[in-house]
């Protein structure tokens, strides 16, 4: 598994990953499952000054039943298919055609297994403004898209425009951001909004505010702490595999490019 967020406010965009994954082996007594460190699944698309990060399958099945790791292969991709697109809907929708035919279709009808998922995000014109907006290619049902009664298949690979950029501008306008999370993140969901809670209170009672974010990589640094903390949290546990781990990894998009000095731990 792992841990991905992506959040888009008014500094920018920051972007964060743990390098974490959990592999299945075959051996003589059956099957064993292991965790690997030092994956990258935080990427820079240079052609389009925008980022990329990986969640769910960490290996895919390629052409005559090869294998190969999710994060080499989304490597390959952004330098095979350069000459093929020239902004984040082409790139999303390139990427979307190519998984699946690597992924087959999952079933929805319970926890579905062969999950995979890309978040893109980066810069655009809108209204003659640069305007962050966010992809989010993945299988399974699209909560974004659902909430503006967008229908998908959701037992595809959807490249899903989460966040366009009209919508961008609505939040940033009323002071707000936007998170997106996934992996393994529903013990992380209820930890932060504990935390979340508890600062609330703190600032009620002395006036201190945390976080106290005042650029863009201060949002980079508290998305690379609360990974940390998770990370920390699943080493000190019971867990056999602790399935968030290894470097973090950070990244921060603005109208002016890529800042990816964040991609060492």
């Amino acid at each position: 598994m792992t841990l991905i967020l992506t959040e888009i406010s008014n500094f920018g965009i920051a972007m964060a990953a743990d390098s974490a994954v959990t592999i299945t082996i075959d051996t003589e007594n059956g099957t064993q499952r292991r965790v690997l460190t030092g994956v990258n699944k935080l990427q820079v698309i240079n052609k389009l000054n925008a980022g990329i990060a990986i969640w769910g399958l960490g290996e895919l099945t390629i052409e005559h039943g090869h294998k190969i790791d999710t994060d080499v292969w989304l490597h390959n991709f952004i330098q095979a298919e350069r000459a093929n697109y020239n902004s984040l809907l082409e790139f999303a929708t390139l990427l979307q055609n190519k998984i699946r035919t690597h992924v087959a279709p999952i079933n929805t009808t319970r926890r579905p297994l062969g999950n995979i998922g890309f978040h893109l995000a980066g810069y655009v014109q809108h209204e003659g403004h640069p305007t962050p907006t966010f992809y989010h290619i993945h299988n399974g049902e699209s909560q974004a898209l659902a909430a503006r009664r967008i229908t998908i298949d959701p037992t595809l690979v959807n490249a899903n425009h989460d966040l366009p950029p009209d919508l961008v501008r609505q939040i940033l306008a009323q002071g707000q951001s936007y998170l997106t999370r996934n992996g393994d993140f529903t013990i992380y969901a209820a930890l932060f909004n504990h935390i979340g809670e508890f600062l609330e209170g703190l600032s009620e009672y002395n006036g201190m505010t945390i976080p106290q974010s005042r650029n863009l990589i201060e949002r980079a640094e508290w998305l690379r702490f609360q990974i940390k903390t998770m990370s920390e949290l699943y080493r000190h546990s019971n867990l056999h595999l602790p399935t968030i781990g290894g470097k973090i990894d950070t990244l921060l998009i603005t109208p002016n490019g890529v800042d990816d000095c964040g991609l060492t731990f």
